[in-house]
């Protein structure tokens, strides 16, 4: 069960960085991130749209901000 759940939260952690890049992409155009999940949402990226108008879930500059295991640079 552990390898699942750690796919799982592997999956999770993707998710909101790749959400945190588009909320960065759209700021790059000057789009408001309602703007930006309005145009989304028309394109069909229901998801996208619904989280980047959620608070960021990751810290970019902190790999391991979702508390979840992956490789560390300190030991």
């Amino acid at each position: 069960m552990s390898k699942e759940l750690n796919f799982v939260k592997g999956v999770s952690r993707l998710h909101a960085f790749y959400t945190e890049h588009v909320r960065m992409l759209a700021h790059a155009y000057d789009l408001p991130d309602e703007d930006a999940a309005m145009l989304l949402d028309r394109f069909g990226y229901h998801n996208v749209a619904r989280e980047i108008l959620r608070p960021p879930k990751v810290d970019l500059l902190n790999p391991d901000s979702l508390g979840n295991p992956g490789p560390s640079t300190t030991q």
